[in-house]
């Protein structure tokens, strides 16, 4: 079970990069629809094939762009010359995006793919953890599962919706729910814990807490810049378009940095623990680059997904040090 714990956390990491990556791309209604693409298994790669075709076999649920429209076959039908006939076919009502772009629909296809296979080892934890018959391992992968289905739901709520910001953050902080379950039962099964002050376990509580709320303000931040993007502002003059609370995200840095750095700095000299340590540091200088790249050089792309990852990856760590520590 240790092994296939460790499989499922790495895997749902990459989903988390793969989706950074979707957001970055703006490719997130690459596939209009859930969970088939364009009502098919296998995306298109060309314009031609989801436009209509006269003498095309079409399936039933299978979608082209006409006339500016999203449309989906309403049963299995032959095309014939004469044009697009709406007789076998009804508009798509869910949203009103009717674009496509090979690059996003693959990139958002590869991340669907992605949290399926990550799904994999998450079932064969649970159907583990049941034939265990261990309280702790059978509530944590329960609850890994429970979050992954939720996911996979909102995640059609998502497309469905085209997109919406709350929806959007809330998909975020549930995928970070799956690797705290994740990293409570690398823990469990690791069993270790150093004996630390009480102080600095608080410390450490704080740093969990303080890391968490970044996250959730960092996705406002998020959410605010594709706004202004799908608006038309350049990424240099972002800064000033962005709501006035998002300095409380850029400011709370030097915050989180000062409360990891009085339980990490004494940290440093105990064995097992300077490992987390050293990481929490390493993690913050990183996250402090790239937010500085956010704030000087006109929110580039390419930092956004290394920004996201860092947040969860001090979130992650802040746990880990927390159960791998006792007083």
């Amino acid at each position: 079970m240790k092994r296939v714990t460790n499989i499922a956390f790495v895997l749902v990491y990459v989903v988390v990069l793969a989706g950074s990556v979707v957001r970055m791309t703006g490719a997130g209604m690459g596939c209009p629809d859930w969970p088939k693409c364009f009502g098919l298994l296998i995306p298109p790669t060309s314009e031609d094939q989801i436009r209509w075709a006269p003498e095309t076999e079409y399936s039933e649920g299978r979608m082209v762009i006409e006339r500016d429209t999203l449309w989906y076959a309403t049963q299995d039908h032959f095309s014939i010359e004469g044009g697009f006939n709406t007789q076998n076919w009804a508009p798509y009502t869910r949203h009103d995006y009717a674009e496509f772009n090979a690059a996003h629909t693959w990139t958002e296809y590869v991340n669907r793919l992605s949290g399926a296979l990550s799904g994999i080892p998450i079932l064969l934890l649970f159907i583990l953890s049941i034939r265990s018959r261990k309280r702790t391992p059978i509530v944590l992968a329960s609850a890994t599962l429970g979050s992954v289905l939720f996911v996979s739901w909102l995640g059609k709520l998502v497309i469905d919706g085209n997109l919406i910001p709350y929806s959007i953050t809330i998909h975020a902080v549930s995928a970070l729910a799956i690797l705290l379950f994740l990293v409570g039962l690398i823990q469990y099964f690791d069993g270790r814990k150093v004996q630390i002050k009480k102080s600095l376990r608080a410390w450490i509580i704080a740093s969990l807490v303080l890391s968490f709320i970044q996250l959730v303000l960092g996705t406002q931040v998020r959410e605010a810049v594709d706004l202004a993007l799908e608006a038309g502002i350049a990424r240099p003059n972002i800064i000033s378009s962005l709501p006035d609370w998002w300095i409380i995200h850029r400011s709370g840095v030097w915050l989180l940095i000062a409360i990891h750095a009085l339980w990490a700095i004494p940290m440093l000299k105990t064995p097992r623990f300077a490992l987390y340590a050293k990481l929490a540091i390493a993690i913050l200088l990183a996250q402090t680059l790239s937010g500085i790249l956010f704030s000087k050089f006109g929110f580039p792309a390419f930092a956004q997904p290394i920004h996201i990852v860092l947040g969860f990856g001090l979130i992650l760590l802040d746990l880990r040090a927390l159960l791998a520590s006792k007083v």
